[in-house]
């Protein structure tokens, strides 16, 4: 179709005038202006955004991609991976599934030119050596690594791959560490290896993160916004130098994927692991047998007192500082040195312990068969006590302990559970929302409760006919019937009444 050349002169005019109207003008500048200005402040960010590239690429090549696979014909576990914490842990299934391979994914650190290499003891767990698969930054693959050591205490591993002139990287101080700090995690989420996040430090120094923790577990975590998925786990937490700082764990989730708090071991742990592990294929530490909490409104709560403040009224404390003991297990360096429930620990070996962090530390570093001074507060007196450091156990089957129930009364409990209250959040993650009672954490093996078939994860809701809301309740309960010396039976849901002798 010909248009008249009258027509097409009317549209160039009307074109014209468009361009040259003042709001198409006045916005023409407007996005000029804009982009000008981007321009400038892009000069100022540059060297943020260099910090950022420069760290991934040192770092990077110090990274690798862990995959394993069992393909025996055996029931599967499949896990969610990082390890998700305790206010929202989800148990793994059993499904029977012949034939089936389990499969899973994590990342790793390269610690040595050797070939070391650190990740998560849960990335590893469950899987022979030439069922796990290194993949290196350069896509090498490396088949049959050798495990080195493990440690579940800090759910860390070692393992080493066949080679030399790898690179390393290198662990900075993370006593440094401040909240707010930039941080990069870098890992293979969902297999999509050498992924970059960036973030913050959003917290430090967070505990009961694993769930279902054992007695005396290593806990000291970074809490981060930087994305930590699913094949993170055992990949570096690192800072703007590029110094790993923390080993990517676990997670926070409702969903199973990132929702914004992710979890990394402490450098400071990661590396007296690894050297361990690395010299003599285990760690060998020191313990107490103790069991403390920071004394704060949830201590008052589970005490049965009002606050914290009435805590400090209570034992004749001048401040909350120091760590609680709320449970001393027989036969150990504590029972031993007199240490009981109720008493303040507030130093080891003339350092000041302000919480339980600070307690951990202490015995952390503590040596084995060497002497300590330990100085407790007790009925609004310090007291110094001697306590011999001995050797962690592998478990504590067969061994009893204190608890406090209502601040000096003490209670025998032997009958091989560990059970805690159950809050909201367990509850809906569990599937026993609405429900009350206590949650099983830990069944000593070979105890009266094994033989029960009582496992962790049941949730306990009566002790004989009486109904139990709290670890208070239950205790004092349990106290009543052990005192008869005869059979007591409680209530777990979804199995019943069952009896333990």
């Amino acid at each position: 179709m010909r248009y008249p050349k009258i027509f097409i002169s009317l549209l160039a005019v009307i074109a014209l005038f468009l361009f040259n109207c003042p709001v198409f003008a006045g916005r023409s500048a407007e996005v000029d202006k804009l982009k000008q200005e981007l321009i400038e402040l892009e000069k100022i960010t540059k060297p943020l955004i260099e910090t950022f590239r420069k760290v991934s690429q040192l770092v990077s090549p110090s990274v690798v991609s862990l995959s394993t696979e069992k393909k025996e014909s055996v029931k599967s576990s499949v896990e969610t991976e990082p390890r998700q914490p305790q206010q929202n842990f989800q148990p793994k299934q059993d499904h029977p599934s012949e034939g089936a391979p389990k499969k899973g994914l994590g990342s790793g650190i390269i610690i040595d030119a050797r070939g070391y290499i650190l990740t998560n003891n849960h990335v590893i767990s469950g899987f022979s050596e030439d069922e796990i698969t290194v993949v290196a930054y350069n896509g090498e693959q490396y088949r049959n690594a050798r495990v080195v050591g493990i440690d579940p205490n800090t759910d860390l591993a070692v393992i080493k791959i066949e080679g030399e002139d790898f690179l390393p990287a290198e662990f900075g101080n993370s006593e440094e560490v401040q909240v707010g700090d930039w941080v990069i995690a870098i890992g293979s989420p969902f297999g999509y290896q050498q992924t970059v996040s960036t973030g913050i430090i959003s917290a430090k120094g967070r505990t009961h993160v694993i769930p279902f923790v054992l007695p005396f577990l290593y806990e000291d975590f970074f809490q981060t916004d930087a994305a930590i998925n699913p094949g993170n786990s055992g990949g570096p937490l690192v800072n703007l130098r590029g110094e790993v700082i923390g080993v990517n764990t676990a997670i926070a989730t409702r969903s199973g994927g990132f929702q914004g708090v992710g979890f990394a071991i402490s450098a400071s742990i990661a590396k007296e692991t690894a050297e361990d592990l690395i010299s003599a294929g285990t760690v060998v530490r020191g313990y107490f047998g103790v069991g403390t909490h920071d004394i704060n409104d949830d201590l008052a709560v589970s005490l049965g007192l009002r606050d914290k403040k009435e805590i400090l009224e209570r034992f004749g404390l001048p401040t909350e500082l120091g760590a609680f003991v709320l449970e001393v297990w027989s036969d150990t360096p504590a029972s031993k040195a007199g240490i009981r429930p109720g008493d303040i620990i507030s130093e080891i070996g003339g350092k000041r312990i302000e919480n339980t962090t600070d307690l951990q530390h202490a015995i952390r570093r503590a040596k084995v068969d060497a002497k300590v001074i330990v100085k407790v507060v007790r009925n609004g007196v310090e007291n110094a006590l001697d306590v011999l450091v001995e050797r962690q156990p592998e478990d504590l089957a067969g061994k009893t302990y204190v608890a406090i129930r209502k601040m000096d009364e003490p209670m025998k409990f032997s009958l091989g559970l560990v059970v805690n209250d159950l809050n909201q959040d367990i509850a809906k993650s569990l599937g026993f929302e609405g429900e009350r009672g206590v949650l099983v954490v830990d069944v000593e093996s070979n105890s009266p409760a094994e033989r029960a078939g009582i496992k962790p994860g049941d949730l306990i809701t009566k002790v004989g006919a009486k109904e139990v809301h709290s670890v208070i309740e239950f205790m004092s309960l349990m106290d009543e019937f052990m005192g008869t010396n005869k059979p007591v039976s409680i209530f777990v849901k979804n199995k019943g009444f069952v009896t333990l002798k």
